[in-house]
């Protein structure tokens, strides 16, 4: 036998053996729906003080998502482990295999796409910039102080329509409304429900829709290549959906019903 047939023989061998270790290590992680019902316990990615969606409520976390979340676990029968985290957290987190599936307003982009997968949307929401509903500002917000919580879809879109505006960069939903009720900032970049969660009644009157940046209904996110989970997480909503499970945590967390066809859109 020739040198370079031996060779040849010799290389062969050696992509064989990658693809069969590369085949191993895939079938050796166990699917994610059934490592879930082995270990008993679903890790949720879950909002960092991001009322009304996630906040803190005497130690205990409370909100539309953490709800979502508990409804989930219930209905796998599992218990619930919540993981409060900053949006920028979210996608890094899942990837790491640190929680099994996001529930924390996450919105739906192209670039996410590429990294996670998405479940049907389970609440609506739409992002813009809000302020005083009496002051007249420019239509690209030209140096203006607007508030927005970094890594967000909204600060993506706020940067397209303004982007000579002076953009105050926060670490969440609850540091961007107490720089507006202080005065800090003059305009905030945030998801509609967020603005019905200020406390500060006559504040939140008089704060309006400056301007409107992206229809931005939540998903569920789990990690890619996870159908089965992915499939499960998606019959649950649905459900939830046809029990007015769903329309009861919106009326408690959002003061206000799902829209009729939501679902049927998702």
């Amino acid at each position: 036998m020739s040198h370079l047939v031996r060779l040849k023989k010799v290389r062969a061998a050696w992509h064989l053996s990658l693809s069969l270790i590369a085949l191993m290590a895939t079938s050796a992680q166990a699917d994610q729906l059934d490592q879930i019902l082995a270990r008993h316990v679903l890790r949720v990615a879950v909002p960092k003080e991001f009322p009304p969606f996630g906040l803190m409520r005497d130690g205990i976390p409370e909100g539309y998502d953490i709800s979502v979340a508990r409804m989930l676990a219930y209905d796998l029968k599992v218990r619930l482990e919540v993981i409060p985290v900053s949006s920028p957290e979210r996608i890094p987190l899942l990837q790491a295999d640190k929680v099994d599936v996001i529930v924390a307003s996450l919105g739906k982009t192209p670039e996410r796409e590429k990294l996670i997968d998405f479940s049907v949307a389970y609440a609506p929401l739409y992002l813009g910039v809000f302020g005083n509903k009496d002051v007249h500002v420019p239509p690209d917000f030209k140096g203006r102080r607007i508030a927005v919580s970094k890594g967000s879809v909204e600060e993506a879109e706020l940067l397209k329509v303004a982007p000579h505006a002076e953009v105050v960069r926060l670490e969440n939903s609850k540091a961007i409304i107490a720089a507006y009720l202080k005065h800090d900032v003059e305009f905030m970049a945030i998801g509609s429900a967020v603005v019905e969660s200020i406390q500060d009644i006559p504040a939140r009157d008089e704060t309006g829709l400056k301007l409107m940046l992206k229809n931005s209904p939540c998903f569920i996110g789990v990690r890619k290549g996870e159908t089965a989970l992915l499939e499960r997480v998606n019959k649950f909503l649905r459900e939830a959906s046809d029990s007015q499970a769903m329309t009861v945590n919106a009326m408690i967390w959002f003061k206000a019903t799902l829209p009729p066809d939501f679902f049927q859109h998702s």
